[in-house]
């Protein structure tokens, strides 16, 4: 059924520069229903990545290094609420608001490998500073489309229950694994194989303010 969206009620590498950039969606991992500190509440909550193509890094693959696009990310509480910072943000993304059918039930797996042009921004938070997505917007008309570089990496618990697919990043399961969904199974990490941990966790989150 996909990873759906309703109305229901600091790094130490090189952050990505401010400003807009052509980027394309590679990943959206369902994080489960994660406990939030600030508010002592459990929100469901999912990532969603993006490639940027035109900014370019150097990594070690199979003994040689190769050149990969910059990657970043941002978290969201599932969901299509009227007070949700989703939804504004996929209705800038698309250029469009929500219908009511799509309210009721947006599978978010459709963004995988659609094109936007994000608006990166710095900020600063506990003495750190973070690269953010502040804002996506669809392409402007003549622009060349992307395909993503990166294995398209797509997660969700109805679909997938516990089992997590192979292409999710080390750091990325590990945040699964604080999710309410693991700790009720008594689940416990695994080895996870040698695929490789991935590119390093992005800093941004949706609780550090814009």
């Amino acid at each position: 059924m996909g990873l759906i969206a309703s109305d229901t009620g600091g790094g130490d590498y090189d952050l990505i520069e401010p400003g807009v950039y052509v980027a394309v969606c590679y990943c959206v991992v369902d994080l489960g229903t994660q406990h939030n500190s600030k508010y002592d509440q459990w929100q469901h909550k999912v990532m969603i990545g993006w490639e940027i193509p035109d900014e370019r890094i150097e990594i070690e693959q199979d003994g040689e290094k190769v050149s990969k696009p910059r990657v970043i990310s941002r978290r969201f509480t599932l969901s299509l609420s009227s007070k949700s910072l989703m939804k504004p943000f996929l209705e800038s993304w698309r250029g469009q608001p929500f219908s009511f059918e799509e309210m009721v039930a947006f599978d978010i797996s459709k963004l995988l490998r659609v094109n936007c042009q994000l608006n990166v921004i710095h900020n600063s938070y506990e003495g750190k500073t973070y690269a953010n997505v502040a804002a996506a917007m669809p392409l402007i008309k003549g622009i060349e489309r992307r395909e993503p570089e990166n294995p398209v990496i797509y997660y969700s618990m109805e679909d997938h229950q516990l089992n997590i697919p192979p292409e999710v990043y080390d750091w990325q399961k590990k945040i699964i694994m604080e999710s309410r969904e693991f700790n009720e199974t008594g689940q416990q990490n695994e080895e996870w194989g040698d695929q490789g941990a991935g590119p390093p966790p992005p800093t941004e989150e949706d609780h550090i303010p814009f």
